[in-house]
């Protein structure tokens, strides 16, 4: 029976790795969102419309 070497990720020089080439997340979603949340909060200013 032949033997192979087996090395984990974590000895193995993350050098090696390829560069990671993707777009960093948007969170504008998430800001929508905090807005939304903000002005449900806030006291309505009278004359103003839901």
């Amino acid at each position: 029976m032949e033997r192979t070497n087996v090395t984990s990720l974590t000895e193995r020089p993350l050098a090696q790795l390829p560069p990671d080439t993707r777009t960093l997340p948007s969170v504008a979603a998430y800001d929508q969102l905090l807005r939304a949340r903000q002005m449900a909060d806030r006291p309505a200013i009278q004359g103003e419309t839901p």
